[in-house]
C-alpha cells in the first residue's frame, strides 16, 4: 500500500512538472550565515557555512509560495577539559514572494516566511535539543542564464527566539541570524 501511494505520489508530481509551465522552480546552494546569538558565536564561531534547498510555485503573476530547508553544524573543543561540544540547527520555511516582471534577464526578488528552527547540542555529557518557531524575511536579485536557468544571491535574516534550560538557570537563545545565500535554480 506504501509503495502504491508513493508511486501515485510521484506520477502526479511528474504531470504538475510537465504542465507548469514555467511555474515552477527549484534552487539549491549555500549560504554563510553570521549567527544571531552572541553566546554562540563565542564558542562556535562568528560565520557558519550552510547548504540550502528552495522551491516555490508561481499562483498570480509575480507572486509566488515557497518552501526551503537549511541546515548547519558547528564544534567547539572546551580549554581545560578538552571535551568536544557539537551543535546542529536546522530550518524548515514556508512562506510566500513576489518577483519583478518575469522575462528578463535580471530580476529582484522579496520573499517572507514562517520558519520552524530547530537545535540540538551535545557538550559535556549532555544534549539539549529545542524547536521554536520564527520569521525569514528577505530580497535577492535573479539572473537568468538561460531561458529557464538562473543565478540568485540574496540577504535574508532567519531567526527563531527560544529559551533553554540548563541544570545551572534558563538562557535565552536565539536560533539562526543574518544570511548570505547564493543558489543555482531552474524553471520548469
Amino acid at each position: 500500500m506504501k509503495k502504491i501511494l508513493i508511486a501515485v505520489a510521484f506520477l502526479t508530481f511528474c504531470q504538475l512538472l510537465l504542465a507548469g509551465g514555467g511555474k515552477f522552480f527549484a534552487s539549491a546552494g549555500a549560504a554563510a550565515v553570521f549567527p544571531g546569538d552572541s553566546r554562540f558565536k563565542d564558542f562556535y564561531g562568528s560565520v557558519q557555512f550552510s547548504p540550502e534547498l528552495k522551491a516555490g510555485y508561481n499562483f498570480f503573476k509575480s507572486f509566488y509560495f515557497w518552501l526551503g530547508y537549511s541546515l548547519f553544524s558547528a564544534s567547539y573543543t572546551v580549554p581545560v577539559l578538552l571535551d568536544e561540544a557539537n551543535v546542529n540547527q536546522h530550518f524548515l520555511s514556508a512562506g510566500a514572494g513576489w518577483e519583478t516582471r518575469r522575462g528578463r534577464r535580471l530580476q529582484a526578488d522579496l520573499f517572507a516566511a514562517l520558519l520552524l528552527a530547530g537545535s540540538k547540542e551535545k557538550a559535556m555529557g549532555e544534549t539539549v535539543s529545542k524547536s521554536a518557531p520564527g520569521f525569514e524575511v528577505g530580497a535577492g536579485l535573479r539572473y537568468f542564464l538561460k531561458k529557464k536557468i538562473f543565478l540568485e544571491v540574496a540577504v535574508a535574516y532567519a531567526g527563531a527566539w527560544t529559551t533553554v534550560r540548563t541544570t545551572e538557570e534558563d538562557i535565552d537563545i536565539i536560533l539562526g541570524g543574518l544570511r548570505l545565500s547564493s543558489r543555482l535554480g531552474f524553471r520548469f
